[in-house]
């Protein structure tokens, strides 16, 4: 199967939820690509994938948002009808359920099926979410 971790944010932890899914996802005979989305990035096409793990840390004062430029990303992408998508995202306090459905609700009006999404505070929790890659196939 092959797999697409694409994620958005400055911050180191959810850069560092990504490798461990990845790595993950790896270690169980998947091919991984890895793809941070800043704003001056090339769409790609995400027809080639079986699955995508779509990741951002929560933003704002109060949280409920998602970086901007993954938002941007994947109302310009193509390819994710019929496709599954993982939702994760590292939390605020506050926001974290609101910024999950936003990028779920993103994801759906692309045509995109989400099959599953966690709030991620520790690399085992990562791991975890990477493991039921099983139940993807």
């Amino acid at each position: 199967m092959r797999v697409l971790i694409l994620y958005g944010g400055e911050g180191g932890r959810i850069g560092a939820m990504t490798k461990v899914i990845s790595s993950t996802i790896r270690s169980r005979g998947h091919e991984v690509d890895e793809a941070r989305v800043e704003s001056s990035r090339r769409i790609i096409s995400l027809f080639i994938y079986d699955v995508v793990y779509v990741g951002s840390q929560v933003v704002g004062m109060w949280g409920g948002k998602f970086s901007s430029t993954l938002a941007s990303y994947l109302r310009d992408c193509s390819g994710l009808e019929g496709k599954k998508a993982v939702v994760f995202v590292t939390p605020k306090l506050f926001g974290t359920g609101k910024a999950i459905k936003k990028i779920m609700n993103l994801l759906e009006k692309k045509g995109g099926m989400v099959v599953d999404f966690a709030s991620l505070r520790k690399p085992s929790e990562a791991e975890d979410l990477a493991k039921k890659i099983s139940h993807l196939e």
